[in-house]
């Protein structure tokens, strides 16, 4: 597994989740799921499995993502931000 190292606890925090998701989508990757990690170039997701997880986010955080904002997600902090964004 290529989460950070976290503590475990009984409530998940966004970044797991979000962490969650994306291995949920593309079962491994390249590099620790960290909120720096470009998703291309850190974490080897394609462009297409990009979408697949901001899909995902929507549906399990129980919100729609502005066009606008698609465009300008590139890594994990910007994924966690959306999801900030709405809490």
């Amino acid at each position: 597994m290529t989460i950070a190292e976290s503590p475990v606890t009984a409530v998940s925090t966004p970044l797991e989740r979000v962490a969650e998701t994306i291995l949920f989508v593309v079962g491994d990757t390249d590099s620790p799921i960290v909120p720096e990690a470009s998703l291309g170039a850190d974490l080897g997701i394609d462009s297409m499995s990009v979408v697949e997880i901001l899909v995902q986010v929507e549906k399990r955080f129980g919100f729609q993502l502005q066009d606008a904002e698609v465009t300008t997600i590139a890594t994990v902090q910007d994924v966690l931000d959306a999801v900030l964004r709405r809490q």
